[in-house]
């Protein structure tokens, strides 16, 4: 649906499933509200340019109970607090550079997953207040991360798998996740500094005694470091039992590393 200012579609992605796609191009905040009475059944929306958008005119969207993806943009995520329907599982936030949303992948166990494309730091803080239990986050082309940002997602105890592609300035940033009991899975594709302390990576790793996955874009040398770090570590699970972690590392890097894996540590190529 579009208006007369728009030149060309914008065609949403093809949802496999039953359902009906749709996107929405610079349209006026109240088509919204048309989209619950099609009489069919919308499971992916996507929301390009449409600037009056208020909490109001996304109410709608709780009419529509078998939508599963929803896409929209960084300044709308504070205006659907209390609006998201139950059966959603996947949400797209874009940044006013991004053209394309980039879906999360689903959690198998339920729960909302969550990825944020070009946004400010400033807009993890919205997601602790969306009213739904988010288990899977992935952050995207995020530049400005620090342990402030990270900070809201300490008010998401569900969280078990979160990824962070743009890096982070050092590892004391990481802090926050410390506090993430339910952390499974910690993904740094942006890289991790050479020239910081480790220190708050594995005390990361131990205060998260779910932790079974971490995945590191790294140098040779920082690769061997945190393998090493993680062999004396001690790791366990909640319950006492010996945990074994999975260091996931570029092809290049897992070919050095197999030789050095031992007990609580598996190297996997990433």
């Amino acid at each position: 649906m579009r208006l007369p200012k728009v030149t060309e579609p914008r065609w949403p992605e093809w949802y496999e499933d039953d359902g009906l796609s749709v996107s929405l191009q610079g349209v006026a905040a109240d088509t919204i509200s048309h989209l619950a009475d099609l009489g069919r059944t919308v499971k992916r929306l996507e929301i390009y340019d449409c600037p009056d958008l208020t909490a109001v005119s996304l109410e709608p969207l709780t009419r529509c109970p078998e939508l599963r993806y929803l896409s929209v943009t960084a300044a709308d995520l504070p205006r659907l607090r209390g609006q998201l329907p139950e059966g959603l599982r996947l949400l797209n936030v874009r940044g006013p550079e991004v053209t394309e949303p980039r879906w999360p992948e689903r959690s198998p166990w339920g729960g909302l997953s969550v990825s944020l494309q070009g946004v400010t730091a400033d807009t993890i803080s919205h997601l602790a207040d969306l009213g739904r239990t988010v288990t899977v986050r992935e952050i995207y082309d995020c530049p400005d991360l620090t342990a402030g940002s990270l900070e809201p997602l300490t008010r998401c105890p569900e969280l078990e798998r979160l990824s962070l592609s743009g890096g982070v300035p050092d590892t004391g940033s990481l802090e926050p996740l410390t506090r993430c009991p339910k952390l499974e899975s910690l993904t740094l594709s942006g890289g991790v500094p050479d020239t910081v302390s480790l220190e708050p990576l594995t005390r990361l790793v131990k205060s998260c005694r779910n932790l079974d996955h971490l995945c590191l874009h790294c140098t040779a040398d920082t690769g061997r470091a945190v393998l090493t770090a993680l062999k004396e570590a001690d790791l366990r699970y909640s319950d006492g039992r010996p945990r074994t972690i999975g260091l996931w590392v570029p092809e290049e890097l897992c070919r050095q590393l197999e030789s050095q894996e031992g007990d609580g540590v598996k190297v996997w190529k990433c």
